[in-house]
């Protein structure tokens, strides 16, 4: 119920469209990317009959064991590829990315479906789809190529193979601060002979590349040799920075996605190349698989293939070769006598196994930091100027304020002005409607003889 009298505002009562911006570091460390347990896939991907595999469309990453009902949702990763159909002298054809283009024996049916040989690839049609949903995401249009400079957008700079990162809400709030963004990993792969023999090595782990300070697991070949100078031996080389270095200066402002500008990989202190983008608003990172990793160095290991059959294969290590049996359901990549390249892996590999590989080898498995960024929370705040004239709110509408027969219980003669104790201003609409209430921080004597204003802060 509303109060007996209410005072209206007026236009110098009350100032709108203030802002405030509250921020908050956020720091991801390398551990959470890099344990498996902190990696929830979702099976959406099904193929194969004698030995089907499945696969998810994104993983989740969060900052513990994922099963745990403590544990806080950090990031969804993912991977896509661009490809479009091109027809000439009218015949279609898929243009885009290297990983699609060179896949042999591909077709396009009348619908304009693509179709890739079930030997040579896997799930690149939904490689492909993800990349066009990022597109009208961000974009505007599932059929755009995400480009490397929104200040300078060029078409003969595009980013046709992208590793897709998005930051939760909880963390990225309302956007990621401009200038605040660092993401640190490991962009080279070793050679094989840095591959050690002398421990018991796993490669049916399903994945391409495991951590090289685990003794007991296949070492992939994620780093170089390690510094001999100290013990135990650290794996440190080829570890880069990637920052959006002056972005609060060169950033630009796209109408589907808001405020976007281009990330930058450090070789040293002072050289830099456009890898990616970086979508504040979105909270979303496209990096440029093909800058940031290079798609022609040589790999190896074990991933899932539908209805392949168990051989023993031979991997190239530091003692020459490792016989290693390979299952049914499982494919061999890169043994000896031949070689396959990133590029290859990623047209092979399922989605599951990707991005097992980028978060596992390119990550170590410690605590120290790989992600950081400052965060923004929006505040927008509209203070009202409650005026209570002398003559105004000097009475109560509280039953106890007066006796049985109208007498003011707080003056000692009938003569004495009233006065009362103001602990509470209410906001309502213009139907009555309680709004808002703002609590004062004591009891504010308010009498005839004064004139009192209340600042109400109302932050939304």
């Amino acid at each position: 119920m509303p109060p007996a009298k209410l005072k209206t505002f007026d236009t110098r009562d009350k100032i709108t469209d203030n802002k405030s911006r509250l921020n908050q570091l956020i720091d991801i460390v390398s551990a959470d990317l890099a344990t498996d347990l902190n990696r929830r896939k979702y099976a959406a991907f099904f193929t194969g009959s004698t030995t089907p595999v499945t696969s998810s469309l994104f993983n989740t990453i969060f900052d513990q064991d994922h099963t745990l009902q403590s544990s806080n949702a950090l990031l969804d990763i993912t991977f896509g590829t661009y490809a479009t159909t091109v027809v000439t002298n009218g015949t279609s054809q898929i243009q885009g990315s290297i990983i699609v283009t060179d896949i042999q024996n591909k077709s396009i049916d009348s619908s304009g479906k693509y179709f890739f040989p079930s030997g040579t690839s896997l799930m690149m049609r939904e490689k492909i789809n993800i990349y066009k949903q990022y597109a009208q995401s961000l974009l505007g249009n599932a059929n755009s190529t995400f480009k490397m400079s929104y200040q300078t957008p060029s078409s003969a700079d595009p980013i046709n193979e992208a590793l897709f990162i998005n930051f939760k809400r909880l963390f990225k709030r309302d956007n990621i601060a401009k200038g605040t963004f660092g993401l640190k990993l490991y962009n080279r792969l070793a050679t094989n002979t840095d591959l050690d023999h002398t421990s018991p090595i796993i490669v049916k782990n399903g994945t391409l590349f495991n951590n090289p300070n685990a003794d007991t697991e296949f070492i992939g070949r994620s780093f170089l040799t390690p510094q001999a100078t100290q013990n135990p031996a650290t794996w440190v080389e080829n570890q880069v920075i990637i920052l959006d270095t002056n972005a609060s200066v060169t950033y630009n402002v796209l109408p589907t996605s808001g405020e976007v500008a281009t990330l930058k990989m450090y070789l040293d202190s002072t050289t830099s190349v456009d890898v990616g983008l970086i979508f504040y608003d979105a909270g979303v990172i496209v990096l440029d698989v093909h800058k940031v990793f290079d798609l022609n160095t040589l790999v190896q290991g074990v991933i899932q293939f539908p209805d392949t059959d168990p051989v023993p294969v031979n991997f190239k290590t530091d003692q020459n070769s490792t016989l290693t049996n390979i299952l049914k359901g499982e494919k061999a990549l890169g043994t000896i006598g031949a070689d396959t390249t990133l590029k290859q892996f990623l047209q092979l590999a399922t989605i599951d196994d990707i991005v097992r590989h980028f978060c596992k080898s390119r990550f170590a498995d410690n605590a120290t930091t790989c992600i950081s960024f400052e965060n923004e929370t929006i505040i927008n705040s509209t203070i009202f100027f409650c005026n209570a004239a002398t003559n105004e709110f000097n009475y109560s509408t509280n039953p106890t304020y007066v006796d049985e027969i109208g007498k003011i219980n707080v003056v000692s003669s009938t003569t004495d002005q009233p006065f009362s104790y103001i602990t509470t201003v209410g906001l309502y609409d213009v139907s009555n409607n309680l709004l808002a209430v703002a609590k004062l921080s004591r009891p504010v004597e308010k009498n005839p003889s004064n004139n009192l204003t209340i600042r109400v802060r109302l932050d939304y």
